[in-house]
């Protein structure tokens, strides 16, 4: 059982309007609300538009919602983010939480193919 091990996402330093965010890991309780957050963000970068994006966050809840439980903002500073910054702190939060599901995905396919 020693050589088992789960790995423990590292959360992530960006600098935001000059404060450093710390950018954690999803937890399971909000996956779902991550999942639509991060389906919504997918579509609209998929067909581009400067009034999309200002639309997506300036009236998403559910950005608000995902950025507050990932990070270290407080609710009242995560409300009052321009939206175009709400939106870019967004896509850094799907990078750095999808670059953790890769990982754990490639350690499932190894351990159903059979390797150690």
């Amino acid at each position: 059982m020693s050589d088992l091990a789960i790995l423990f996402p590292e959360p992530e330093i960006v600098t935001v309007q000059g404060r450093r965010v710390e950018i954690r890991p999803v937890r399971l309780c909000d996956f779902d609300e991550f999942g639509k957050a991060a389906g919504e963000l997918i579509a609209l970068l998929s067909d581009p538009s400067g009034a999309g994006v200002m639309a997506y966050g300036k009236n998403s809840k559910r950005l608000l919602s995902v950025i507050r439980k990932s990070t270290n903002l407080s609710a009242w500073r995560a409300w009052r983010l321009p939206a175009t910054v709400a939106t870019e702190l967004m896509v850094h939060v799907v990078r750095v939480n999808s670059g953790f599901f890769d990982r754990a995905l490639v350690n499932l396919a190894e351990v159903l193919a059979g390797r150690t």
